[in-house]
């Protein structure tokens, strides 16, 4: 039975849920959801990242939660909290924690994804404690960055890093940070 980290109008962000990986498969494993992500995925890589994520919640008591549509109960993608573990980002990056998001294409512009970020900074500031979060895409990925605005996040041109991980044309990977204080003053 998945856990509820939290509710939204429109979403329920849970644990996984039988049939998920499937589902994921169908909708979130495609060229588009993965085009800045670093491509589709194999099925083993993509069971693993869920592993990873189980481990990281059942450990830290956040992750990145599934994201289930309230009114036809669907998977359309998901939302939460990781450290950030690149070398390349340095060690400031490296001793922070990220937010980040990926809906389906089926779910894009609908805002969806601007709702689920909404109730994870919620959880990372009023739950878990943080003082400080950061986000980070590629230049290329203007929906993502665009959307680190709106959601009031600071653009950090300093801490910019080349990612080996991923080919010239999604780097550099672009850095925005979000204070518990500021986003308060927002609420």
């Amino acid at each position: 039975m998945p856990e509820i980290a939290a509710e939204t109008a429109r979403l329920i962000i849970r644990t996984e849920a039988p049939g998920d990986l499937d589902r994921w498969m169908e909708v979130m494993n495609t060229p588009a959801v993965r085009k800045h992500l670093g491509g589709v995925q194999e099925r083993h890589e993509v069971e693993a990242g869920f592993a990873r994520k189980a481990a990281a919640i059942a450990k830290d008591g956040y992750g990145f939660w599934h994201l289930q549509t309230k009114d036809d109960g669907l998977l359309i993608g998901h939302c939460g909290l990781a450290p950030i573990e690149v070398e390349a980002a340095g060690p400031v990056l490296n001793a922070g924690l990220q937010i980040g998001w990926s809906i389906a294409e089926s779910h894009w512009r609908k805002g969806y994804a601007m709702e689920a970020a909404r109730a994870v900074i919620d959880l990372a500031f009023n739950r878990h404690g943080l003082d400080l979060l950061y986000a980070q895409t590629s230049d290329a990925n203007e929906a993502s960055w665009r959307m680190m605005e709106k959601l009031g996040m600071e653009r950090m041109r300093e801490l910019d890093y080349v990612d080996p991980e991923y080919p010239p044309e999604e780097n550099p990977t672009i850095i925005y940070r979000l204070k518990r204080d500021d986003w308060r003053a927002r609420e």
